[in-house]
């Protein structure tokens, strides 16, 4: 079951809580610790301010294989790539949503084998473009179904297993997308915050307010999926929807200590499964405030995007409901620096963030998983990587003008992996 840890009234007094930048990114730490630590003293953490100054980094990675095709006749014609992964050989997994099929190639790029579909029987998916997918160090491939409401199992060679069901009404209609495996374990961990179409939680009593969400892993190994609460982040006062609401995600490092932020500050924190954060890594690096006219900004960015109906009324109006529900968005008072973070199969942290205030995405930090700053990609150098495997492998998945998947492999040098 999950574990849904409920802060006292007495442990709440003793945490000073504030919603603005680092003061609040580390009181979320505090939060965690104390959350962890309600039988015991509270566990010592260390705060890491990391340089001020970029160190810049090559980008120029080994080409290793190129996959993707636009003439429409290959099994590389990729409809939409969903996901990638890496077994411990360094054979490359690549979903495609489109086809609701999994590839299978060798570190030449070539096809071994390919399994799964659409429909209704074993092995077999309704919903494509809702898929969790996961890659095990063993070859061993699991894929959220969300009509089952259960992860389906597939061997090494692509055989189906069996589907293992998640428990009870508490994690009905659950939406997960982003699945990482555990080194060596048949538990996956899911590195965003798993939304709900329908929870079922019952409401909160007074003296525990919904203040925390979860990243949640997934033991695979019984007859029932086992759940369990990872890490503890701050929710922010926000709806789930909301614009520049900062994310929670989070990524296995090689010892099993998770490596994750939740703030809209510059805040990468470490725990062990279920325990206290040790760690805090920033850089002194401060949300943008939100302003009129980054509101409407947004607010247009997003009504432009969405396109007519072709005169299907059906469309239309739906259409027209996106339209008001953008209209009446609500907005979080800064934007998050962090926007994306990765951990690769030796430990290296990828982090993709802001930099000074006012300026865009893009800039790349690269951590060890011991908390050391390594450098720092360039705006434009690299994108993040889609998925690390052995040796140094790591797959980017790509869209070219004409909205063509490609899926490159590259291999990173030493230092970076």
């Amino acid at each position: 079951m999950v574990s849904t840890p409920r802060l006292s009234k007495s442990a709440m007094d003793n945490v000073t809580w504030k919603d603005r930048t680092g003061a609040h990114a580390v009181g979320a730490a505090v939060l965690v610790a104390v959350l962890a630590t309600t039988a015991g003293p509270l566990a010592a953490q260390q705060v890491v301010q990391l340089p001020t100054d970029d160190r810049f980094l090559d980008a120029d990675f080994e080409e290793i294989y190129r996959l993707g095709s636009v003439d429409g006749d290959g099994w590389d014609t990729f409809g939409h790539v969903g996901g990638v992964g890496f077994d411990g050989d360094g054979n490359l997994y690549i979903l495609d949503r489109g086809a609701v099929r999994v590839y299978v190639v060798d570190q030449q790029g070539n096809l071994v084998r390919q399994f799964m579909g659409e429909g209704e029987g074993p092995g077999e998916f309704e919903e494509p473009s809702a898929l969790g997918f996961g890659v095990m160090t063993d070859g061993r491939v699991t894929v959220f179904d969300p009509n089952r409401m259960g992860f389906a199992l597939f061997d090494a060679n692509g055989e189906f297993e069996r589907t293992i069901p998640l428990p009870g009404p508490h994690t009905h209609f659950a939406i997960i997308r982003h699945l990482q495996a555990f080194p060596g374990r048949d538990r996956v961990l899911s590195t965003t915050e798993v939304g709900y179409l329908s929870t079922g939680e019952p409401s909160p009593d007074d003296d525990a307010p919904a203040s925390f969400r979860y990243l949640l892993s997934y033991d695979l190994t019984g007859d029932q999926v086992g759940i369990d609460s990872v890490v503890t982040g701050w929710w922010p006062p926000v709806h789930l929807e909301g614009a520049f609401r900062p994310s929670l995600m989070g990524g296995v490092l090689p010892s099993g200590e998770i490596a994750y932020t939740d703030s809209s500050a510059y805040a990468i924190k470490f725990a062990m499964p279920g325990g206290p954060v040790t760690r805090i890594l920033t850089r002194p690096f401060q949300p943008r405030p939100v302003t009129d006219r980054i509101r409407d900004a947004e607010i247009e960015r997003r009504l432009e995007g969405l396109g007519d109906g072709g005169g299907d009324p059906f469309r239309e109006a739906m259409i027209e409901w996106e339209r008001n529900h953008i209209k009446e968005l609500e907005f979080f008072h800064e934007i998050p620096v962090v926007l994306d973070l990765e951990t690769s199969w030796e430990g290296a942290i990828w982090v993709r963030h802001r930099g000074d205030e006012g300026t865009e995405g893009g800039r790349i930090d690269l951590i060890s998983a011991d908390g050391r700053y390594l450098g720092t990609f360039a705006p434009g150098s690299t994108a993040m990587p889609s998925a690390f495997g052995p040796n140094g492998l790591a797959a980017f998945v790509e869209t070219d003008d004409l909205d063509v998947s490609y899926v490159v492999v590259r291999r990173l040098p030493d230092g970076m992996r």
